[in-house]
């Protein structure tokens, strides 16, 4: 190996160890609990300008989390999107909410993926990231293909009932996992673990599917008679 080579593998070993450390840091006490100072530390750095090295912003350390986390997971939903489409399940909800959760919680029997878990529902709270949004809006094909087969299965919804009923699953799913491993042993509790997931599944196929009532119209009808305010530049 050339000393470039011997460079960059060092380079490359203290991008993980400082992704990694942040994401503990972050699902433990939240983007804004942590310092750049203390990644730095919990990664072994001794160089305090290690992490603006490789990410110039606590900002660009978060997205390079979530990449370096969801490439993998959202390969294996496309899998699962795959064998869904080849058995004619395209249509079937539930069959879309495992496809497109179940990579996700496959990760609850380790350590290291209930992390990744706490994490992702930190950013959810965070003011300075809107999740849904990024997960709905994705480059990742495996993401874009499910909320294209969630919006066909959800029928004739209107638009903004549609999206913002999608933001819910979201927000209810990472939410739910989060809270329910900060009290259980996900990686051990399996039948308990079955037990949530299957229940998960059934309460976001519930709110999906629920009929919009006279009032989710009228209200809908009123914000679309409403101006909309410029966005603040």
């Amino acid at each position: 190996m050339t000393t470039k080579d011997n460079v960059a593998t060092r380079r490359g070993d203290t991008r993980t160890r400082l992704i990694v450390a942040a994401e503990k840091l972050f699902g433990e006490r939240g983007i804004h609990g942590v310092t750049l100072k203390e990644i730095n530390a919990a990664a072994g750095q001794r160089n305090e300008s290690a992490l603006h090295y490789h990410f110039g912003s606590k900002r660009a350390l978060v997205e390079a989390i979530m990449r370096h986390r969801v490439a993998d997971v959202d390969l294996r939903r496309q899998e699962m999107l795959d064998e869904l489409v080849k058995a004619g399940q395209e249509a079937d909800l539930r069959a879309l909410l495992r496809a497109t959760f179940m990579p996700l919680l496959e990760l609850l029997g380790s350590a290291e993926g209930v992390r990744f878990i706490r994490f992702m529902a930190e950013i959810l709270h965070s003011s300075d990231f809107d999740l849904p949004t990024v997960a709905l809006r994705s480059d990742f094909p495996g993401i874009t293909r499910a909320n294209a087969l969630i919006v066909a299965a959800l029928g004739d919804l209107a638009p903004e009932i549609a999206i913002q009923r999608q933001r819910f699953m979201v927000e209810m799913a990472l939410s739910s996992l989060a809270i329910w491993t900060r009290h259980h042993d996900a990686a051990h509790e399996v039948a308990a673990r079955d037990l949530f997931i299957a229940n998960l599944f059934d309460s976001i196929v519930g709110f999906l599917t629920a009929p919009v009532s006279p009032e989710t119209l009228d209200a809908l009808k009123r914000m679309a008679n409403t101006p909309r305010k410029r966005e603040r530049k």
